[in-house]
């Protein structure tokens, strides 16, 4: 008998990951601060070091202070540079709060100066007295000329949209309101003319000054694009102490009615994640519980009124021709049809918003409207521009608002003639429009002069919300 063995054998490989895993990312925002008071480096209100503001290791008996000064007197100014970094790409706002404004004792002087209050909690005058500005800045401490423009001198119109909060006191909230500033959301970006989010990993810079009296800036530093140098306070640094602060201060309108008052004020930055999170704002719509208008009777029109205008300039620095310059050129019906070539150009009909100090980021204008615009299905209103020839496309933020003061996205870029629904902003209606150029200037000859806004045709007006 004959016994047959056979042995299976087959080509086979193992590929094994081992010790897979899902980890949390961070977001943890850091915060640093460089102050100046009347010009001199002020340790107490200065931490050099990133930190967590709630850590208990902050120069003012473990607090961590933007300002903290006790012998307040007309005239006195100080300045702060804010370092923020985070992580992981995030949203950034912030918030002010007025948690006191208190009268504290009614001195004799204060009396003969007119004070009437009956003194107290609540009773002060020095939160309307303090007026506060806050800007993008690059680090060192002065508001510059156009800062990070990378260029040296511009106009000052150019550089006013670097003002997050509108100049003047925190008297203007009451105690216990709130002013929320968004730095970086899904509509703003004070570093950036695109809205994005503030970049994970990098460190960027906020300007705040603080006058006790009036606050002017008719004369900011020159920029010289170096960012901070040295050591805050330091012969070697380029700080408000070696060059000046970039803004004025002047306490001479001053007068008793503050002696003894305090205020206080709680600043909050928030960072929020971006990811999944793109229509994020650091001050959303508030829900009204008013529906979308259903048949209404429409009224079609065109802008009626110039709430505000900042024109920018033409490329090379010069100013803007007279005859592009009348914002009102931007009311009523067009002078152009819509047509991708609008000859012959009628000269003194439109108005050139100008471009800004950057690349990117220009002049602009807010259009009010009699009969606020309705959001119906489609398209809402039109934007008219004025082309002649053949050119680079010259395009335009537009933004929408119902108080004139809080105003939402509509679209981030719309080019030359074209078709915009009020819906995307979120709101039901609207009865100003804010117009801001966003033309890439690099592609445009050196007269060159923006977006020319030759008006705004609505499809859907209505009488006046109450």
């Amino acid at each position: 008998m004959i016994t047959l063995g056979v042995t299976n054998a087959f080509f086979s490989d193992t590929e094994t990951s081992k010790d897979n895993i899902f980890q949390a990312g961070e977001l943890d925002l850091k915060i640093d601060n460089s102050s100046y008071y009347n010009g001199v480096y002020n340790p107490g209100t200065s931490w050099l070091q990133l930190a967590d503001l709630d850590d208990g290791n902050g120069p003012a008996q473990g607090q961590y202070l933007f300002f903290n000064f006790l012998d307040l007197k007309p005239g006195d100014f100080g300045e702060d540079t804010i370092s923020l970094h985070v992580e992981n790409d995030s949203w950034i706002c912030v918030d002010v709060t007025l948690t006191s404004d208190d009268e504290n004792v009614l001195t004799n002087p204060e009396a003969l100066d007119g004070d009437n209050s009956s003194g107290g909690a609540g009773a002060g005058e020095l939160a309307e007295r303090v007026n506060f500005i806050w800007w993008d800045d690059d680090g060192d401490n002065v508001f510059e000329i156009c800062e990070q423009a990378g260029g040296g001198p511009a106009p000052e119109v150019a550089c006013q949209n670097e003002t997050l909060l509108p100049a003047g006191p925190l008297g203007n909230l009451e105690v216990g309101e709130t002013a929320t500033v968004a730095l970086a959301d899904s509509q703003n970006n004070i570093w950036d003319p695109v809205p994005s989010p503030f970049p994970g990993g990098q460190t960027k810079y906020i300007g705040k000054a603080w006058c006790f009296g009036t606050l002017a800036t008719p004369n900011p530093v020159v920029q010289d694009n170096l960012g901070q140098v040295g050591t805050p306070g330091q012969l070697d640094s380029n700080g408000p102490d070696v060059r000046g602060a970039g803004f004025d201060c002047d306490g001479s309108g001053e007068d008793n009615q503050t002696q003894t008052d305090s205020m206080t004020a709680d600043i909050s930055f928030r960072a929020v994640q971006s990811r999944h999170n793109g229509g994020f704002l650091c001050n959303p719509p508030e829900v009204t519980l008013t529906p979308t208008p259903t048949g209404v009777v429409c009224i079609p029109g065109y802008a009626t009124g110039v709430a505000s205008s900042a024109q920018g300039l033409r490329k090379n620095g010069t100013a803007v021709l007279a005859d592009r310059s009348d914002p009102t050129d931007a009311l009523g019906a067009p002078q152009s049809t819509g047509t991708p070539s609008d000859t012959p150009v009628v000269f003194g009909s439109f108005f050139s918003l100008g471009f800004g100090a950057g690349n990117v980021g220009g002049g602009s204008i807010v259009l009010s409207f009699a009969n606020p615009i309705v959001d119906l299905a489609g398209f809402d209103f039109r934007v008219f521009e004025v082309t002649g020839g053949t050119y680079p496309d010259e395009k335009i933020k537009v933004e929408a608002s119902q108080d004139g003061v809080n105003f939402f996205l509509v679209t981030a870029s719309a080019t030359r003639d074209a078709f915009l629904d009020l819906g995307t902003s979120g709101l039901a209606w609207a009865s100003q429009l804010r117009i801001t150029d966003v033309s890439d200037k690099s592609l445009f000859e050196s007269t060159a002069d923006a977006y020319d806004l030759d008006g705004v045709q609505t499809f859907c007006g209505t009488q006046p919300f109450p």
